[in-house]
């Protein structure tokens, strides 16, 4: 008796531990390469997401970002298409300046960055309705801020 109650003990400590160990793999995002500003065990913005894999610095992938613009501006199909379809339209673009590395931008490559993402914000504003795009404004100024980027053109 004391055999078998004894392994359970085991067996229930083992798969206690499983859901922490998966965890704590987690835990701390790798650095991204050139370093960063900010220390690791800085608090994030309470809206920041989490990093993805291949991401890095937090970044969501085109599908996240997408669905995360639908849920806060209730996009129609429609709008989602349009949006995906500037997204995909800029990707390359953008691919080819981040691969890069931030270290290794050069002030062409900087402008050319923040003009594309000034375009692609002008483009998915004016696929919005009114109401739509207030929000849309408010949340890329917030996401400027927070990154310390520059202020938004109005």
């Amino acid at each position: 008796m004391k055999k078998h109650l004894a392994i359970l003990s085991l067996t229930v400590a083992g798969l206690c531990a499983v859901p922490f160990q998966l965890r704590a793999d987690d835990a701390v995002p790798p650095k991204p390469p050139g370093g960063d500003k900010a220390p690791a065990d800085a608090p994030k913005a309470p809206d920041a997401a989490p990093p993805r894999a291949g991401g890095g610095g937090g970044r969501l992938s085109p599908e996240e970002r997408l669905k995360k613009m639908t849920e806060e501006l209730n996009l129609t199909q429609e709008q989602q298409d349009k949006v995906k379809a500037i997204a995909e339209k800029n990707a390359p673009q953008f691919k080819e300046l981040i691969a890069k590395g931030r270290a290794n931008l050069t002030d062409e490559d900087k402008t050319k960055i923040r003009e594309l993402m000034k375009s692609q914000v002008e483009e998915i504003a004016a696929i919005l309705t009114p109401e739509q795009k207030e929000k849309y404004k408010a949340a890329v100024e917030k996401r400027r801020a927070a990154s310390g980027g520059p202020a938004a053109a109005k």
